[in-house]
């Protein structure tokens, strides 16, 4: 889908009365030290400390079996040394958009949207590093995997009755079809977080695309983001995760394509995955 037609289709979302929350001012405050060249593991710690909502999120990240860091992590500054400044900057992100749109009656929503999207960016992370992944930087792996559905936190929100049939779903909804039934589109409304929150471009565009029928006209890094996410659906699928029908329609070649590229077969990255307790 061209630009022009994605610009037509936000100022439609904008006219229905979609809004975009706006950032917080400790998250801006974290982006200004992107821009600071000296800016460093303490200065992340003195702005993000001031938030707990980010500082307990930092640490989450740091201790999941994903990072693979066999050392303790006991202080901020520390946690943030082994993310890496790019991923604590994309982990600082989707904690603010989570505290942003949350409401005391959709808690259950926003719980079961987000709890999978961290299971979805750790199997995405995972899988990026079994395959060795080239081409393609872990954080914005990161990234995409926790906001490529950012777009039903704002759906939830504004219509509560796609929140109902959302919560009401067995495990997992088929999101396509929920935006169908209402007349939404939650990638365009993800897209429209990323512009508003300065996401990288690549995850904006994997948002965007994650359901794409025709990925193999997305730009390439585009397309490794979208596929590790839907890779990663489909692991959560297996595991009694939720609908899987984009997997064997569009998905499934692409994945293989991608592995094979690093010397890999889909079949022996899927079960070893699986195998793990992510």
């Amino acid at each position: 889908m061209s630009e022009h037609n994605d610009e037509r289709l936000i100022s439609a979302i904008l006219a229905s009365g979609v809004k975009i929350p706006p950032m917080p001012v400790a998250l801006m405050e974290v982006l200004n030290l992107e821009r600071d060249d000296d800016a460093g593991p303490r200065e992340y710690a003195e702005a993000i400390s001031r938030d707990p909502g980010m500082t307990g999120a930092v640490f989450r990240v740091a201790g999941s079996p994903v990072m693979g860091l066999h050392t303790k992590v006991d202080s901020l500054e520390k946690a943030i040394t082994l993310l890496g400044l790019r991923t604590t900057v994309g982990v600082a992100r989707s904690e603010s958009l989570r505290s942003a749109l949350d409401a005391p009656e959709l808690t259950p929503v926003m719980n079961k949207l987000w709890a999978r999207a961290n299971r979805l960016a750790d199997l995405a992370l995972g899988t990026a590093r079994v395959v060795r992944l080239r081409g393609v930087r872990e954080d914005l792996i990161f990234q995409a995997g926790i906001f490529h559905d950012c777009g039903v936190a704002v759906l939830c929100r504004r219509d509560r009755g796609y929140a109902g049939e959302f919560l009401a779903a067995h495990d997992w909804p088929d999101l396509i079809e929920l935006d169908a039934r209402h007349a939404v589109n939650h990638a365009m409304v993800g897209l429209m977080v990323a512009r508003n929150w300065q996401l990288p471009n690549d995850v904006g565009q994997a948002i965007r695309h994650h359901h794409e029928r025709h990925p193999e006209n997305l730009p390439e890094a585009v397309r490794a983001l979208c596929t590790l996410i839907q890779f990663a659906s489909h692991l959560l699928a297996q595991r009694g995760g939720g609908a899987d029908g984009e997997w064997d329609a569009v998905w499934k070649a692409h994945a293989e394509a991608l592995f094979r590229n690093a010397g890999l077969e889909l079949a022996e990255v899927e079960e070893e995955m699986l195998s793990l307790s992510l």
